[in-house]
């Protein structure tokens, strides 16, 4: 019979795992092409997916009984690489309400609970928005109030910004130059 293993030899197999599992998102994350391109949202939908699952099981690791600063430490860094990678896919074009009310709400330091107390929705339902569900109508409005009173999502500022107005009327160039400073001598 196979001698079982020790606590703390059990955090180590979860921790070692799971450095080999961010490995590979990092790696994925580094690939991504530009936030512009058609396919960033698909490819990061994909990385988001499994690193949420990840998330869930050192969540799960990190609430055992067994103490493992090891296990909160692999935690730690998945929550950070996660947020980073939300708060990217949140600013780019194309991105879903359920990444920008997840960036907003982790920006304001807000749990799911009370960020769903405060809008009217349901923790569960953020946690189908992260990953991906679609909101009614009636729940984007909703969610869109609550990103409004939230400051909007953090690094889109120049998104909403109009654009500016032109500074100079074409009446006062001539073939791109300025009438004023085009004389009849000049030559």
């Amino acid at each position: 019979m196979a001698p079982q293993p020790t606590p703390q030899g059990d955090s180590s197999i979860i921790v070692n795992l799971s450095e080999a599992a961010m490995h590979m998102y990092s790696a994925a994350i580094d690939a991504l092409p530009f936030p512009e391109d058609k396919k960033f949202h698909k490819r990061a939908d994909v990385v988001l997916s499994g690193m949420r699952k990840l998330r869930a099981a050192l969540a799960e690791a990190a609430s055992s009984t067994r103490p493992s600063p090891g296990v909160i430490v692999a935690l730690s860094n998945v929550r950070q690489r996660y947020d980073s990678l939300m708060a990217h896919a949140a600013a780019a074009p194309g991105s879903s309400l359920g990444q920008q009310l997840y960036v907003a709400r982790i920006n304001a330091k807000l749990s799911a609970q009370e960020l769903a107390n405060g809008a009217g929705l349901t923790p569960e339902l953020l946690d189908e928005l992260e990953a991906g569900a679609t909101p009614t109508s009636e729940q984007a409005t909703k969610i869109k109030e609550a990103l409004a009173a939230l400051g909007g999502v953090p690094g889109t500022e120049h998104l909403d910004q109009p654009a500016p107005a032109p500074q100079d009327h074409p009446e006062n160039h001539v073939n791109g130059w300025d009438q004023a400073l085009v004389g009849e001598g000049a030559g």
